[in-house]
């Protein structure tokens, strides 16, 4: 499977830009890798389907405004989204600069102009800023997410966790802890055999 073939597999319509961009981080990422260790996917199918695809996988789901992306990496799914929504600002955290080096690199390569990136821990971010939207993918336990992130989400904002076929349970503990939060699970679309969830919290209403 190509990128054009997985964009489409997926339902997402793109530009001539947006798929040289896609290309140029999938090429980036295989030759830093030789020399950082930005992730455990090494070869070319790995990190189209498991870095650039599965990012863009809660397409659906993300709307207009500001987007948090925490404990990013080196840029997913920051990165892609970014390209994908220009009308969404999408500030990407996480406290490894190393990894965050090629989130600038890429930034900067592809010309992204609503990224912020920031390199800072989660629990050291300032309270002061609000966004529409928090997006986690990997990063942990659905309860630590909700903990780390509600402080900057703004009232009527969401909570979007990309998780895997355990949702379900990571789903009942929070709700048994966090019951002042609504909690819906959303199956997103395949890229491959593997049960790909995303879990929305929404705040409930006074």
């Amino acid at each position: 499977m190509g990128l054009v073939d997985g964009l489409n597999r997926l339902g997402l319509a793109y530009s001539k830009n947006q798929l040289n961009s896609l290309q140029t981080i999938l090429d980036e990422h295989l030759k830093w890798n030789k020399i950082y260790n930005l992730s455990a996917h090494r070869d070319e199918k790995s990190v189209l389907i498991y870095q650039i695809l599965d990012s863009l996988t809660p397409h659906d789901f993300i709307r207009a405004g500001k987007l948090l992306d925490i404990g990013t990496g080196p840029g997913f799914p920051g990165l892609p989204l970014a390209l994908f929504f220009p009308n969404t600002h999408v500030t990407i955290v996480d406290a490894n600069d190393k990894k965050l080096a090629f989130a600038r690199h890429i930034g900067a390569l592809c010309r992204i102009s609503n990224l912020t990136i920031v390199h800072r821990r989660i629990e050291d971010f300032p309270t002061n800023q609000q966004f529409d939207q928090i997006i986690s993918r990997a990063f942990t336990h659905l309860n630590g997410i909700v903990n780390c992130s509600a402080a900057f989400l703004k009232p009527g904002g969401e909570m979007l966790a990309m998780k895997g076929a355990k949702a379900a349970h990571e789903i009942a503990d929070t709700q048994s802890i966090h019951s002042n939060y609504m909690i819906g699970l959303h199956k997103l679309p395949h890229i491959v055999d593997e049960q790909r969830m995303l879990v929305v919290v929404k705040q409930r209403s006074e």
